[in-house]
């Protein structure tokens, strides 16, 4: 009877894509004194991070099939769906398991769960909503610190960051709708949380069989836990698809209410935060300004206090770089600042005024346009870049800016 009752329960079942076996194939050991993928983030602990394994299959429907990669708070995996008739192509998603820091006032993966429902209702019928990650599915799961928060998405390509090439007009109507229409600040506006959509989506399947039958090499740790490498190079792009996607949202706040306190990757920092003057989205226009170096010129614009670049970033030496780029700071703007007395004088200077380089400019760290191109772009890249954030264009106001709809080459 109980037999009978199961079948019932599930009429269904047999009729989905059934779970892969376990792998038997052996994977290569990475030296378990080494730190690889998410234990070299300076939020890891082994309790905060859920220890995920490929072949298991999560909320009776997501079997892991392969690593995608992972940020300071999170890992991401490919999973086949397996509610999927058996006649049906298969499904993949990805999915994001955030670390559960039992310390911290709210998780992550709250925040983000939270705000992803958010900007998925409202507003579908602005031109930005589509540029912008949708959360397809969620739930949680038990861990040592407690409840993991596990999202659910539509895979993407790598991150913009390894292309390189013109989607601002996309990024800037993503931003718009973020500010205007959600009222959400992204707070961590970079390269890497920009992605592009697939133009292929054989190219998953390829990558979990992959796995399956060649497996990278596997930590494996002390305590059992295994650290898994990412696969997340898909090759080159076979068809431009043009269109992009901002992504990872757990640091996000709503900026309809002050807010202050220390945001965005270090080298991507607006001198409001630096000095901690309070923030709002104008910091995340920052960003999208010094960001396009990246794209463009293959390094950042503050390339001095990156610390891909140098071996510690430097608050002083950004802000140093900062003045020679812009000009002295206004006063009015540093006096509000709560560090402010740890970088500039009583009169509004910098204290260490020889940290300032006398040969940073706009003009002088772009080498990929000349002419006419070169001018329209540095208009453009200075409506972003300003002191004062209440100086900095919005979204919408640059999305009609001239350079980006004049007839330029490609890069």
């Amino acid at each position: 009877m109980t037999r009978n009752f199961s079948i019932l329960k599930q009429p269904l079942k047999v009729l989905r894509h059934s779970p892969w076996a376990i792998s038997t194939a052996i994977p290569a050991r990475i030296d378990p004194s080494l730190l690889v993928e998410e234990e070299n983030s300076p939020y890891y602990e082994t309790a905060y991070f859920y220890p995920a394994r490929i072949g298991v299959i999560l909320n009776d429907r997501y079997q892991i099939a392969t690593k995608l990669g992972h940020g300071s708070r999170s890992t991401v995996w490919l999973a086949r769906d397996l509610h999927q008739w058996r006649w049906s192509n298969e499904r993949y998603v990805a999915l994001k398991i955030n670390s559960k820091n039992t310390h911290a006032r709210k998780a992550a993966g709250d925040v983000e769960l939270e705000i992803m429902r958010h900007i998925t209702r409202a507003n579908r019928q602005h031109e930005g909503w589509h540029f912008v990650r949708k959360s397809l599915d969620s739930f949680s799961v038990q861990g040592v610190s407690g409840d993991h928060v596990r999202l659910i998405f539509e895979p993407l390509r790598e991150s913009l960051e390894k292309y390189c090439r013109r989607w601002q007009g996309e990024i800037l109507q993503a931003l718009d709708y973020l500010h205007t229409e959600c009222r959400v600040i992204h707070t961590d506006l970079k390269p890497d949380n920009i992605m592009v959509r697939l133009e292929d989506r054989a190219l998953l399947s390829q990558d979990a069989r992959d796995e399956f039958e060649n497996p990278l090499p596997q930590k494996h740790c002390s305590d059992g836990r295994i650290i898994y490498l990412s696969r997340n190079n898909y090759g080159p792009l076979k068809d431009i698809v043009g269109l992009i996607e901002i992504v990872d949202f757990d640091l996000a706040v709503q900026g309809d209410s002050p807010q202050d306190g220390c945001i965005q990757d270090e080298v991507y920092r607006a001198p409001e935060v630096i000095l901690d003057r309070g923030y709002t989205y104008s910091a995340d226009i920052w960003s999208l300004g010094v960001m396009l170096w990246d794209f463009l010129e293959g390094r950042t614009l503050f390339e001095a206090a990156d610390p891909r670049a140098v071996e510690d970033y430097d608050d002083e030496t950004h802000l140093a770089y900062i003045t020679s780029l812009l000009g002295p700071a206004p006063k009015g703007f540093v006096d509000c600042g709560k560090r402010t007395s740890m970088f500039f004088t009583a009169a509004g200077t910098l204290k260490d005024e020889d940290l300032i380089p006398s040969n940073f400019s706009f003009e002088s760290t772009l080498s990929k346009f000349d002419g006419e191109e070169k001018r329209m772009f540095i208009n453009f890249v200075k409506r972003m870049i300003k002191w004062k954030p209440e100086e900095r264009s919005t979204a919408k106001e640059l999305s009609q800016d001239p350079w980006l709809h004049n007839e330029h080459p490609q890069i």
